[in-house]
């Protein structure tokens, strides 16, 4: 198993597994999952404290998982966080679709958190199926990370979106 800090070393691949499980794909949908997808995983699995008996690097042996989902390197647009190179991906039809057994080898985790993470990404995505594309664009519009990159020359969605989740999971 590789090191890494992140469960996909390469988002397009994430995306071209939601291109399978998304009922309706749409450009739209396919980058608020994974806007949803990154902030979940981060505020729950990313956000573990491992012990200092635990091992110091992610060598992904069971029972560890990675920060993050993926890189993310999300810009505020206009209708909500978006991933440039996965839009540019998407227009220029570079997008594979990946079934789950394709998905599980790109996973960068051992074989407990690869069934862990893929059902807590069905489950997800099971949700956000029942929500059309601008349900989600106005979901993404109340999260003060995008509105804070909105105002700003750059539109750089921090990592902090991080910190908006861990708060709304601690409310439930």
């Amino acid at each position: 198993m590789k090191d890494s800090n992140f469960v996909f070393d390469n988002v397009i691949d994430l995306a071209g597994y939601l291109e399978h499980r998304l009922e309706n794909p749409t450009p739209l949908k396919i980058q608020k999952t994974l806007y949803f997808l990154w902030a979940f995983y981060s505020a729950t699995y990313g956000n573990i404290q491992y012990d200092s008996d635990d091992k110091n690097e992610f060598d992904l042996q069971d029972g560890v998982y990675p920060p993050e989902l993926f890189e993310p390197d999300f810009e505020a647009w206009r209708y909500g966080p978006v991933i440039n190179k996965v839009y540019a991906a998407y227009k220029g039809n570079e997008i594979k679709e990946l079934n789950t057994k394709e998905i599980e080898n790109k996973m960068s985790t051992g074989k407990t958190e690869k069934k862990e993470i893929l059902l807590f990404i069905i489950n997800l995505v099971n949700q956000i199926n029942e929500v059309n594309d601008f349900g989600l664009v106005q979901r993404s519009h109340k999260d003060k990370a995008w509105k804070d990159a909105r105002a700003t020359d750059k539109k750089m969605i921090p990592k902090a979106i991080k910190d908006n989740y861990i708060y709304y999971l601690a409310e439930k």
